[in-house]
């Protein structure tokens, strides 16, 4: 049984954390309830399948399940403090407050705060591409640091994610990279108080949860945040790739844009990659069908990964490396070992097709890349677009534009599930003339089919998260012949 949705990171060889009653009170402002007066953790679990011996196991509930029906199952499979909003029957230490999420978090952030000060942490926050470049700069940390590397799985970037992710930290790490996602303002600042990076990084500024954030400057405002927790002097990175061909829409312009950057690292040592103006570190590089090859100081770094916006992704990724202390050389290594995130752009062949499996999740700047890499792709082409998430009141203008880019590329479009139509009505009013639509996942495979049948064909699956569209590229893994 499960006490949450979210997948679960914990480590058994997580470091210890020595807490007694009185620090507990402290942190959480709950209330000590036990005979034991002080307890050792390793990790922490939200999903009592999930626990580890000598963990703390967090009691949420939620819509559907509350963990603390789970609380004896979890002290029974070795948990060994247990934090709650109402009494449970356990024996072992109980913390019970008010604010259980809230309670997690400030117990990781003491974590961080007594962890091995030799080690560096990078916070990874940003618009798109959090997880491909913290996965880059993981492995340019690997390269320098072999098995001493701790880095958030997946995408637990969230104000459950980042406490489970700082208190699997095991012991003895040279480098956390921990990746801090949002959608409303102050909530990096949050995650920042538990990360507490040495080392910034903003991959991009673009439109995203734009319900939370407001506008573009809402944007970039809430991601900068990161740079308030980060000690004087230290290096702030900011990826400008891309961020241009948005500000028009959202009525705001490159300079203003870049005003709130300076302003937000005020005090720090701020690093603008990409874009065009005097101390940019320039994007060079050359894309490849299925690869791109990045200049990193001068020197060609093949990485199997698609796009332009990747070739920026890359750039960050190794001045981020270089910023905390590794050498280039060692960092364009790990760059070099890198291999592409599940559901971000992937390549899949299938027979004589390509499947470009984009499918985890969407805004308009993401969509903006996956669909330039496709027109970059030769022969025949369609691109398989479902509805993007959280735009607010900018939602049917963004899916408009999405539509009108797929047609100045010459694609073919098919769109899935009726929020995506906006998609297509774009499409139609830019000039599109290959627009079909499916309702559903069966409906659009079965389109997606058509297509292949007439030869070999390259196609991108594209949505948010909530779309489901892996479910599109899972049935055209498995029903697509050669």
């Amino acid at each position: 049984m499960s006490s949450g949705r979210m997948p679960v990171l914990t480590a058994p060889q997580a470091a210890e954390l020595a807490l007694d009653a009185q620090t507990l009170e402290r942190l959480t402002g709950g209330t000590w309830i036990g005979t034991e007066r002080q307890v050792v953790i390793r990790g922490a679990a939200i999903d009592s399948r999930a626990v580890t011996h000598g963990c703390l196991f967090a009691c949420l509930a939620g819509a559907r399940v509350d963990g603390h029906d789970y609380a004896a199952t979890a002290v029974g499979d070795g948990a060994a403090l247990v934090l709650a909003s109402r009494a449970v029957n356990v024996p072992v230490p109980v913390v019970l407050v008010s604010d259980v999420a809230v309670a997690l978090a400030a117990i990781a952030g003491e974590f961080r705060r007594r962890y091995d000060p030799s080690c560096t942490w990078i916070g990874i926050g940003g618009a798109n591409g959090k997880t491909t470049t913290k996965e880059l700069i993981a492995a340019a940390c690997v390269a320098a640091a072999p098995e001493r590397v701790h880095a958030t799985r997946g995408n637990l970037n969230n104000h459950l994610g980042v406490p489970l992710t700082v208190l699997a930290t095991p012991p003895g790490m040279r480098y956390c990279v921990i990746e801090l996602g949002a959608n409303h303002p102050g909530e990096v600042t949050a995650l920042a108080a538990v990360a507490k990076p040495q080392v910034g990084v903003v991959v991009s500024i673009g439109p995203e949860h734009l319900e939370g954030f407001g506008d573009l400057a809402g944007v970039a405002r809430a991601e900068c945040e990161l740079f308030a927790a980060l000690p004087p002097q230290a290096p702030a990175l900011v990826g400008l790739t891309g961020m241009a061909e948005h500000v028009a829409a959202h009525g705001t312009t490159v300079a203003a844009l870049l005003d709130i950057i300076r302003i937000s690292a005020t005090g720090r040592s701020l690093v603008l990659i990409g874009g065009e103006g005097a101390g940019h570190v320039p994007v060079n590089g050359t894309l490849k069908a299925e690869a791109i090859e990045a200049q990193l100081d001068g020197v060609p770094v093949h990485m199997p990964l698609l796009g332009q916006h990747n070739l920026a992704n890359a750039t960050l990724a190794y001045r981020t490396a270089v910023a905390a202390g590794i050498a280039p050389a060692i960092a364009r290594d790990g760059l070099r070992r890198v291999r592409p995130v599940a559901g971000r752009l992937v390549p899949r062949h299938v027979g004589a097709h390509l499947i470009l499996d984009d499918s985890y999740n969407a805004n308009p700047a993401s969509m903006a890349a996956g669909l330039a890499v496709l027109a970059q792709q030769s022969g025949q082409r369609v691109a398989v677009l479902g509805a993007m998430g959280e735009l607010g009141d900018a939602s049917d203008a963004a899916h408009a534009r999405v539509g009108a880019l797929a047609a100045s590329h010459g694609l073919p479009l098919i769109t899935v599930g009726a929020a995506a139509q906006r998609i297509g009505e774009g499409y139609r009013s830019a000039g599109g003339s290959a627009w079909n639509h499916a309702s559903d996942h069966a409906g659009a495979v079965a389109l997606v089919r058509g297509v292949l049948a007439q030869g070999p064909s390259t196609v991108l699956v594209k949505a948010s998260r909530s779309a489901a569209l892996d479910q599109v590229v899972r049935g055209l893994l498995e029903g697509v012949q050669s």
